[in-house]
């Protein structure tokens, strides 16, 4: 082992590209998180300023993706409890992309009273946010978001 290598823990993932292609594989997430005390999750990654990261192809190629040109991103995400109640207002929205293809789910718009709005969640929305269908969890990319409307 080099004493330049560090530890990483891999998370499967499909990664939906503004061209239409789909890239599915796994990311590495880092034991630690900078910005929280824990595991690095994939909002973390996403977050982080370098505009590339590592990813391995299921069939085994390595390569960097561009956080940039991705749509939206599918993982599988921990379900909460039962009992789990989040903080804010579930919305069913319908997200249509620069490229056309759209995806319908659930968002949280957990913003302060009088700021709860569609509009104004998404023109606080910064990087990636979360979504959630029946059967998948999402990270959507604002920049690539063509439009909204309620579903």
């Amino acid at each position: 082992m080099s004493i330049y290598r560090v530890e990483k823990t891999e998370q499967a993932v499909v990664l939906f590209q503004a061209d239409g292609s789909v890239m599915k594989g796994v990311v590495f997430l880092s034991a630690s998180a900078y910005s929280h005390m824990g595991q690095q999750t994939l909002l973390d990654l996403l977050k982080e300023k370098d505009p590339f990261f590592p990813f391995r192809s299921e069939n085994g190629d390595f390569s960097i993706a561009n956080r940039h040109t991705i749509t939206h991103i599918r993982y599988d995400a921990p379900r909460p409890d039962e009992d789990y109640c989040p903080l804010g207002t579930p919305e069913n929205v319908q997200i249509t992309f620069v490229g056309g293809e759209q995806l319908r789910g659930m968002i949280i718009i957990d913003l302060p009273d009088g700021r709860q709005r569609l509009i104004d969640y998404f023109n606080a929305a910064e990087g990636y946010f979360e979504m959630q269908t029946e059967e998948s969890s999402y990270l959507v990319n604002v920049c690539q978001v063509r439009d909204v409307c309620p579903a």
